[in-house]
């Protein structure tokens, strides 16, 4: 009984943190763009969505050019390269041309004017990707199949989710070091504060906030370079992401990396469990979590930042 039980929880789990690993990446970086910007950008989740896209089609011409010509290890660690550096580079390039021509000239307005815009924003993404990539579900499951997978208590687990957990834990980290040990990332902390006084430093805030934004950009590209190998893409999904990364910064806490750390777990957790038990409830328990901690701590579980 015992064995049973595991066999048929440990899959919940690392579903859940795989989960977990690509909020993650998606509210960080929806999290630092609205700590420092006061940047309510619904488009944000968009950008995972553009990352699974483009991930499909590097998986696709990499192994259509190398694939009967190089060994498998070769091959995947090619195939790393390009989800791991090419495809955030990818997505931070359209995503600064779009801070250019969208995003700027809406900074400052009320938040419910960004909403609007960054909602036709989001549309009009989807839109551009049905028109490149067609309306049907993408998969490229080439990198999870070289990794192959894992027998735990009798069931075959994709290791591929648990590489991409381990990577998000990598970044996690990182961002931690970036954030207390860097020049930039205690600049980005208090610009998140009082981006004013920050200015009358002599610091040049406007770079600041291009180079933070595209790495909150090229972050939720990751997240969608991470997603793709073991699951489809289609065309809609930016709008059920935008729901959950505002649930990772609701619950969470602006401008908190342990919050988003610890948001995205309880979610990923709610979400793996609750689709397994109780699927017609999924979503409505993350929107009561998050409902509970409005309630109780309007700045979130770790949150000190008030936008």
């Amino acid at each position: 009984m015992p064995i049973d039980l595991l066999t048929q929880q440990v899959p919940l789990v690392l579903n859940a943190l795989f989960l977990a690993s690509v909020l993650f990446l998606l509210g960080t970086g929806l999290s630092i763009i609205y700590g420092m910007l006061n940047f309510l950008n619904l488009a944000h989740a968009a950008f995972l969505v553009l990352g699974a896209y483009v991930s499909a089609t590097v998986i696709t011409r990499v192994v259509t050019a190398l694939g009967g010509s190089v060994g498998s290890g070769v091959l995947f660690v090619v195939l790393l390269v390009g989800l791991l550096l090419v495809v955030p580079a990818v997505v931070s390039i359209v995503g600064l041309a779009m801070e250019r021509t969208m995003f700027r000239p809406i900074y400052g307005l009320e938040d419910d004017y960004q909403l609007l815009a960054t909602f036709g924003v989001i549309l009009m993404m989807e839109d551009g990707m049905k028109f490149i990539w067609g309306g049907q579900p993408v998969t490229a499951t080439a990198p999870s199949n070289l990794l192959g997978g894992v027998t735990l208590f009798g069931s075959r687990y994709p290791l591929w989710t648990l590489f991409a957990t381990g990577v998000t834990a990598v970044i996690a980290v990182t961002l931690y070091y970036f954030f207390e040990g860097t020049r930039l990332g205690k600049i980005t902390l208090a610009m998140a504060e009082d981006a004013e006084i920050v200015g009358v430093t002599g610091i040049d805030t406007r770079s600041v906030h291009l180079k933070v934004y595209v790495i909150g950009v090229a972050l939720a590209g990751l997240g969608g370079a991470l997603y793709l190998p073991n699951a489809s893409m289609t065309t809609g999904l930016s709008l059920q992401f935008v729901i959950l990364a505002f649930a990772v910064l609701v619950i969470g806490g602006l401008g908190s990396l342990k919050g988003a750390i610890a948001a995205s777990l309880l979610i990923g957790f709610m979400r793996s469990f609750g689709t397994y038990y109780v699927p017609q409830l999924a979503l409505a328990i993350v929107f009561l979590l998050m409902a509970a901690v409005m309630l109780i701590k309007p700045t979130g579980l770790f949150g000190d930042i008030k936008a």
